[in-house]
């Protein structure tokens, strides 16, 4: 990601990361496909009564960028099924 100080950004795409000093070896790890300088990944966490589109429509602005959020998120299995008090990443930018 060309800065050693960019393991936070690391850290922020894979939530399963307890500890940045001890990943196992043989660990899949997600890899940012592009840098951005303007704005990167956003954690949030789901409340209550969410739905990803219901989260794409307020935080991208349409609510048809849920699939956007699921690809940001290879680790949900189903996206009809997220629940109370999950983290979930943004994407930086949504290209339906």
């Amino acid at each position: 990601m060309g800065q050693g100080l960019r393991w936070h950004d690391l850290l922020a795409l894979n939530p399963g990361i307890v500890d940045a000093n001890h990943i196992l070896a043989g660990s899949q790890i997600y890899v940012p496909t592009a840098v951005s300088s303007l704005r990167a990944a956003t954690k949030i966490t789901v409340h209550k009564g969410d739905t990803l589109s219901k989260i794409a429509q307020t935080r991208l602005g349409r609510a048809a960028y849920w699939s956007c959020i699921a690809h940001a998120n290879p680790a949900m299995r189903d996206a009809n099924l997220i629940y109370e008090g999950q983290s979930l990443l943004l994407p930086a930018s949504c290209k339906p």
